[in-house]
């Protein structure tokens, strides 16, 4: 079962400020709705078309053994397995455990970076879904001295109030026939969890669709929940790069609002 269905070219991303005035993007829905809905690892990954779940050395999950903050956890992980079709974090004990799930394309590496938000001490998983229906895991407890719903919004409890405005901070470094790309996207990401100043409850509002293109083509595509870290940072190898080509990553909220922004290599 795939990940994503490609639609039709519906979809028209044209934001104020960004270069690409008319840009139009292929559509994209997850194979599960339901899917940040499930509480085990074992219920996301049939619920993402595995027909089996094993825990594997194969699979990398790099991350910090203490997070003294855990609004922001940087997540490595990586794998050397064939066939990919995805790859997706999970955190137990977040209220929303599936942070984000990634379907690949053989245009991009199989390893990835992300920073994630964690509310507690947890168990955070690494899992690698092939193409066969097979599914592997790598997990490790990461000890957190401050959780992520402990802090006060800044956010304005009307959240249109607050519309992202910047532009995605875009650095790809040519390495041999590949790129390193590094991405930071200008959000709140606000979880639903945390309060303001006056005691009241931040409505969710975060990014929940990704899509990243190489000279035009996709290569990436992802479905995001709230426990994304606030200004999502994400770095990946996109293959068969070279000095002029374009990278571009479109993405839209859970309210509506969208954008899009590229750079050329150099």
């Amino acid at each position: 079962m795939t990940l994503y269905a490609r639609r039709a070219w519906l979809q028209q991303a044209a934001c104020a400020g960004v270069g690409m005035s008319a840009a139009v993007w292929p559509s994209w829905a997850i194979a599960n709705a339901s899917v940040f809905d499930r509480k085990t690892l074992a219920d996301v990954a049939k619920a993402l078309g595995a027909k089996s779940l094993t825990l594997s050395a194969d699979v990398k999950l790099n991350t910090l053994d203490y997070a003294e903050n855990g609004a922001s956890v940087p997540m490595d992980i990586s794998t050397s397995l064939p066939g990919i079709g995805s790859l997706a974090l999970f955190v137990e004990k977040n209220p929303v455990p599936l942070a984000a799930v990634f379907k690949l394309t053989e245009g991009v590496g199989s390893a990835l970076t992300m920073h994630i938000k964690m509310a507690q001490t947890s168990v955070v998983c690494g899992l690698v879904l092939l193409n066969d229906g097979r599914a592997f895991y790598a997990k490790k407890e990461v000890k957190v001295v401050l959780g992520s719903c402990g802090g006060t919004s800044e956010t304005p409890e009307d959240v249109e109030a607050k519309r992202a405005t910047e532009p995605t901070k875009i650095r790809a470094q040519i390495q041999g026939d590949s790129a390193l790309v590094r991405m930071r996207m200008a959000h709140e990401m606000e979880s639903g969890q945390r309060k303001n100043a006056a005691g009241k409850v931040v409505t969710a509002w975060h990014i929940d669709r990704v899509l990243i293109s190489h000279n035009g083509k996709e290569v990436m595509a992802a479905d995001w929940g709230p426990g994304v870290a606030r200004h999502p940072y994400l770095q990946f190898t996109l293959k068969s790069a070279k000095p002029g080509d374009k990278v571009s990553v479109f993405w839209r909220d859970n309210k509506g609002a969208a954008r899009t922004d590229e750079q050329l290599m150099v």
